[in-house]
């Protein structure tokens, strides 16, 4: 049997095309954004229909697993699964957030921990030992929550720089921006978030000019320690709630933003003593694509 394992984000989407029975990866994939909450139902169909273009003639899923950011709630999920079936009508389709299809992957050897994703947006996930439901905090999109992720980090960097026009200062980030944005002043920022759609998908890509400039501007370095406070008061908030007794609770973290873990985990770990958290870093079990498998497992869709 061949299924297609599909991890869709605020920036990116890849997919693995596998045999289910040998787990042979077969192809791998990758096209534009997918969450459904900053594409919509439309750009979610463009992106679905750019894959089906790109995977091989044969041989055709039978199954696909569709973990996507923005279908937490039951109407968006119920969008992307009629979105997936009108672009892959004779497929098996199963959508879950792609929290959900990390998770199972990253704890796929029976631990039960916390997974926190930073990337475009932030959430944090656990799932009770006890009828393996799944509770989240965070991950309420850009607008009302995402502290911590790519688009809250971008959108800090566009307030920093204003900031520092009203005082009349130039900081290397903040030179580093007009740079990227093609500006002449920060004043242009307020013109081109609100009249020219420059919105939390290009707030985005200028968080990694935080991790470029932490150790020279103390904008940045500000901007980077407010991002690990605000990343681990997820992990508290699910850590107090539901395994407020664990000695050593695991976190694997997950998330574009974690290619910089050498400048944000240290500061996430000085976060944790302070709050005296019995949080303890591990690596992750699997990724999504083993994730995808193993709910198909648990649903009986194969051994």
């Amino acid at each position: 049997m061949t299924v297609l394992i599909v991890d869709g984000g605020g920036s990116k989407t890849r997919a693995w095309l596998v045999n289910a029975e040998t787990r042979e990866c077969l192809k791998v994939l990758e096209v534009g954004p997918s969450n459904i909450a900053t594409v919509g139902a439309e750009g979610l169909i463009a992106v679905l229909r750019d894959l089906a273009k790109k995977l091989p003639p044969t041989p055709k899923a039978e199954a696909m697993v569709l973990g996507l950011a923005g279908v937490g709630r039951r109407p968006e999920r119920q969008t992307a699964y009629h979105a997936a079936r009108g672009v892959f009508p004779t497929v098996d389709v199963h959508v879950i957030t792609d929290a959900e299809l990390a998770y199972r992957g990253a704890f796929g050897d029976g631990r039960h921990g916390i997974l926190l994703i930073a990337g475009t947006g932030a959430i944090a996930l656990y799932r009770t030992p006890i009828g393996h439901e799944f509770s989240r905090a965070g991950g309420w999109g850009p607008l009302l929550g995402d502290e911590g992720g790519g688009m809250w980090m971008g959108r800090e960097v566009l307030r920093h720089c204003l900031l520092e026009w009203e005082r009349d200062e130039l900081g290397a980030l903040h030179a580093a921006v007009l740079e990227e944005l093609e500006l002449e002043t920060a004043s242009q920022i307020l013109t081109k978030v609100y009249q020219e759609n420059f919105g939390p998908t290009e707030w985005a890509k200028l968080a990694p000019l935080v991790f470029r400039y932490a150790r020279e501007d103390i904008g940045a370095l500000r901007i980077l320690k407010n991002a690990a406070i605000e990343l681990v008061a997820l992990v508290e908030h699910l850590q107090e709630t539901l395994a407020p007794e664990a000695q050593a609770l695991p976190l694997v973290v997950q998330g574009g933003l974690w290619e910089h873990h050498y400048h944000l985990q240290p500061l996430m770990e000085e976060e944790i003593r302070l709050r005296n958290l019995p949080i303890v870093f591990v690596e992750a079990a699997g990724g999504c694509l083993e994730g995808g498998l193993i709910f198909l497992q648990e649903r009986g869709k194969i051994k």
